[in-house]
């Protein structure tokens, strides 16, 4: 007897799969799952704590079609939850649990279809490509994406299912994140002249790069985006202890997103020399002083146009007469178009319920979203190039 979507999703819930930590529980489960009608191909970190997997339907000769999604979950540590949050409750139509919406409810609908794929993907493959730590900056996806790109027949299509109530939107912008770390010199507060205040450093800096945010504001516009330019936040700034001590480190965390087509290269070396100015300052008043910059993530914007045959293809999957819209968000869908793949994104469930407590998903979204992959079955009876590019 086929198992059904939602004790599909009831399995992948129980397993925590928290971001940053060891996957291999949720990865064997998955790959058990998959293997009476996939090709299953592991994809292992450098150091083997983490694997992402590829699973292949179909004819790798052949143009196919990638769904994407990421495995890994955000923490529930502090979180008010009226459930475990790794068991699937139902309370009426609403499944309860971390990862129902971001984004095992996806990635359950994607198993639960295989069988309809492995009866039907004769002319175009199905692949599943399935990442981790996407919740810390799409660390885990570059080989992934890698292995996907370079596959016999480069796909035509992917769809990253993140949840987007089941409407295409074809764009969102890039993310860069770091972190600055000041090393100054301690010393009595009485004497600071003797000493290299850390922490008045990083404040010096924050505050130059809160113009530079306030100047991105007259920057290039796109109006498909709320708002709708770069946008540069200062998301911490730590340091120091005791009141009478100059503090000699001190550590400041931000983050630029841009506009697909913008200068972020141009804003990154702005930051650069703004970084190298307080680094001299700080070594003016003592020679060990010093200032580092850690990159912490990075993707790439998503701008698939919303004329492109993939987006019109993904529509008539899904249902959704509306033009493709954009996301405020990030997902791993700008590696895939980055690597040639047009890509958009639909999914089930709600990006303002993830990362809560008390996430849930909807049984009708999970509905739509089995009923956009049972279409998708159909269409892979024919080559990829006749119902995408036409």
């Amino acid at each position: 007897m086929q198992v059904t979507v939602e004790e599909i999703l009831g399995k992948l819930i129980s397993v925590s799969s928290i971001a940053d930590t060891p996957n291999e529980e949720i990865v064997a489960r998955i790959a058990a799952m998959a293997a009476p009608f996939a090709r299953v191909r592991r994809l292992p970190d450098a150091v083997g704590r983490k694997t992402a997997l590829l699973l292949s339907i179909g004819p790798d000769d052949r143009p196919g079609i990638v769904l994407s999604a990421h495995t890994d979950v955000v923490a529930v540590e502090g979180q008010p939850w009226t459930s475990d949050p790794f068991a699937l409750t139902a309370r009426g139509e609403r499944l309860f649990g971390r990862g129902t919406s971001d984004m095992k409810g996806f990635v359950a609908c994607v198993l639960g279809a295989l069988p309809a794929f492995a009866a039907a993907a004769g002319a175009t493959p199905v692949h599943v490509a399935l990442s981790y730590d996407e919740e810390i900056g799409c660390k885990g996806a570059a080989d992934l994406v890698a292995a996907v790109a370079a596959l016999p027949a480069r796909p035509l299509l992917c769809i990253v299912g993140e949840p987007t109530g089941m409407k295409v939107k074809r764009a969102h912008k890039g993310k860069g994140a770091w972190r600055l770390t000041a090393l100054g010199r301690t010393g009595h507060s009485a004497l600071p002249h003797q000493a290299a205040n850390a922490v008045t450093a990083l404040a010096r800096l924050a505050a130059r790069l809160a113009d530079l945010a306030d100047a991105l504001k007259d920057g290039p516009q796109d109006a498909a985006f709320d708002p709708p330019y770069a946008t540069l936040h200062l998301g911490s700034l730590h340091g120091g202890g005791a009141l009478n001590v100059v503090a000699d480190r001190a550590v400041l965390e931000f983050e630029l997103r841009s506009i697909p087509g913008g200068d972020a290269a141009g804003v990154f070396r702005h930051i650069e020399a703004l970084v190298a100015q307080a680094r001299a300052g700080l070594k003016a008043q003592a020679e060990e002083a010093d200032i580092l910059l850690e990159e912490l993530c990075a993707y790439p914007a998503l701008a698939t146009p919303a004329d492109a045959p993939a987006a019109a293809a993904v529509a008539r999957l899904c249902g959704d007469n509306d033009a493709p819209g954009t996301l405020a968000f990030g997902t791993e869908a700008g590696l895939y178009a980055q690597a040639g793949i047009p890509t958009l994104v639909c999914g089930p469930g709600d990006i303002a319920r993830a990362h809560k407590a008390d996430e849930w998903i909807g049984r009708d979204e999970l509905a739509a979203c089995t009923g956009m992959l049972a279409r998708l079955a159909e269409a892979i009876r024919r080559p990829a190039p006749e119902w995408i590019v036409r």
